[in-house]
């Protein structure tokens, strides 16, 4: 088949992929000069009154999704026709998608799993509050960056009823990540994003789908009537919080799963805290041991009871002066876990929810002095102007401003601000 070389003022320098709804190029904007993906879509899907209705709705769902803004979202710029062909143009992604790195045989530790399933799940709690359901969340749509940002696609594309596209020849989704009413044909909501997440987080953390099948029907049977095996039973090193986790995101019924993408978040940053507890009541039990043994050897007994007794009806008094509380330090692992995790799917200062940048703060909240929070907080700035320079360079001017306005916010007295000022004002 023959491409185009160009489709509307775009020009089409390659091909990215083909699908069953179209094909889609990578094609370049020689108005901003910069490079985007184009997808089109098939003329035989439109070919009847109800094609023609679905064209209309694509370009509705374009529209609502084109004023979209989210770290994680591939942005869609605009939908236009050439030649009778429809097409989206969409920002292009330097990076792989899920779908091919796991094809290839990459494996992912939980740790890893988890920092891409919270990307995708930030994006969707910012979409699904504005009422936009993705409807095809899988691993061919979930790009990760050379960077190591994750990026969600094709939202609002996939807002298309299945019973429509059914009849149309063509089936939208993919059978493995679709939820129970999506394969019953009933009406869906955000609940259903939240389902395919889960089984997203299911794959990356045992390698494999947790419904299967040699074909459609066997695989929407699977995803209608059984359940899957817990990821502990599959692979030996995921910890078992991801069991209950699993569960409650793959129920059958809407009802019993996460209600929304913010309670599924929470669980996931509680399941990759540090596991320290263990380890330190096994110190506490190791040092008890020795006191005691020291306690026996002076034979003072009594005095070591009435001691311990009045360090536990008042702990705080017994701290050394800055010292922090147990309490405190299990808080500031929890705050650098989230942390982390942001950071390592670049969600850097994103004025949406949680970000790596406000995480750091709220340990130096509590310890003004904590290293790592410290040296977190001058990564996300190296990386933050970073990005704006290398955005500079492609001459996105709103996106430089929209950065600088961030840095006056949050880093006035950077100096890297006034180089920043220098490109926007620059003629």
């Amino acid at each position: 088949m023959k491409h185009p070389q160009t489709l509307g003022k775009y020009q089409v320098q390659g091909l990215l992929g083909k699908g069953a709804m179209g094909v889609v190029y990578k094609g370049f904007d020689p108005n901003i000069a910069r490079p985007v993906a184009i997808k089109t879509i098939h003329a035989s899907l439109l070919d009847t009154e109800m094609g023609r209705e679905l064209l209309d709705r694509f370009r509705n769902e374009a529209q609502a999704v084109g004023r979209l803004n989210h770290a994680n979202i591939v942005a869609i710029y605009e939908f236009d026709q050439d030649r009778g062909t429809p097409y989206f143009v969409m920002e292009y992604v330097e990076g792989h998608d899920l779908k091919t790195l796991l094809k290839e045989g990459r494996r992912y530790s939980p740790d890893e799993a988890v920092h891409i399933v919270m990307a995708i799940l930030s994006a969707l709690e910012y979409t699904h509050k504005l009422g936009i359901v993705h409807r095809d969340i899988k691993p061919a749509n979930v790009f990760i960056t050379h960077d190591g940002e994750i990026k969600l696609a094709d939202f609002g594309i996939a807002r298309v009823d299945n019973a429509e596209l059914t009849q149309m020849g063509s089936v939208l989704g993919t059978p493995s990540y679709m939820s129970p009413e999506q394969c019953k044909g009933q009406p869906v909501d955000a609940r259903s994003d939240l389902f395919s997440t889960g089984v997203v987080l299911y794959e990356l953390l045992v390698g494999c789908k947790p419904f299967g099948g040699d074909n459609t029907h066997a695989i929407m049977h699977s995803v209608l009537s059984e359940e899957p095996q817990k990821p502990t039973q599959k692979k030996q090193d995921v910890p078992k919080a991801f069991d209950a986790i699993v569960r409650k995101a793959l129920a059958k019924e809407a009802a019993q799963r996460y209600q929304n993408a913010a309670q599924f978040r929470e669980d996931l940053q509680r399941a990759i805290v540090p596991t320290t507890a263990g380890g330190g009541q096994r110190s506490w039990l190791l040092l008890g041991g020795a006191l005691l043994i020291l306690v026996l050897a002076v034979g003072v007994g009594m005095w070591v009871k009435q001691t311990r007794q009045q360090q536990l009806t008042a702990p705080a008094a017994e701290l050394p002066a800055g010292a922090l509380s147990a309490e405190e330090q299990a808080k500031i692992e929890r705050l650098m876990a989230v942390a982390e995790a942001h950071f390592k799917v670049g969600r850097l200062v994103s004025p949406q929810g949680s970000n790596a940048f406000e995480a750091y703060q709220l340990v130096l909240q509590v310890d003004p002095q904590y290293g790592p929070a410290l040296e977190g907080i001058n990564r996300v700035k190296n990386r933050f102007f970073k990005r704006a320079q290398v955005l500079a360079l492609q001459e996105r001017e709103e996106d430089v401003r929209k950065h600088l306005e961030l840095a006056e916010k949050l880093f006035p007295n950077d100096d890297r601000i006034m180089l920043l000022r220098n490109r926007v004002t620059a003629p």
